[in-house]
């Protein structure tokens, strides 16, 4: 995480921290109004407020399985233009196990950050693993949860 630019460190914290405690409204202001999503099973432009409608139902689902907290484990940034750039993240996702036991699960991401006079917005975000496989493989929902 040493090669960062300056306003993409503070946009990722601003990012780790929302992921964790932000509200959806805070957090849909760090997409664009329409953005990319990416995943195992293809892409689609989403609108913000889509975005904003299914924040409430992730939070849900991370509330179920125990989720405790999120953490950027890992960055690279390539400048692609004087306006683009691409990070390759990798989060560490802490799960509550029960008993005082957790159990990270880390998570690698992909971003496209656009910088716009309203500051950097994220244009596409690739997941790289499909968020609901992985949490059954590792018993974290039963198998016909969805």
């Amino acid at each position: 995480m040493e090669n960062l630019s300056e306003e993409v460190r503070v946009f990722l914290e601003q990012f780790e921290a929302n992921t964790n405690v932000g509200s959806p409204e805070e957090i849909v202001t760090q997409f664009a109004d329409v953005f990319m999503v990416a995943d195992p099973s293809g892409a689609r432009a989403v609108p913000s407020s889509v975005l904003l409608m299914a924040i409430p139902q992730r939070r849900k689902l991370f509330e179920r399985v125990a989720r405790s907290v999120t953490t950027l484990a890992s960055v690279e940034q390539t400048r692609l233009d004087e306006r683009y750039v691409l990070l390759k993240t990798e989060w560490l996702v802490k799960f509550d196990r029960g008993n005082g036991r957790s159990e990270d699960l880390a998570l690698r991401s992909t971003f496209v950050l656009y910088r716009s006079v309203d500051g950097i917005k994220i244009v596409l975000y690739l997941h790289h693993q499909d968020l609901m496989s992985v949490l059954r493989d590792r018993g974290f929902l039963l198998s016909d949860t969805a």
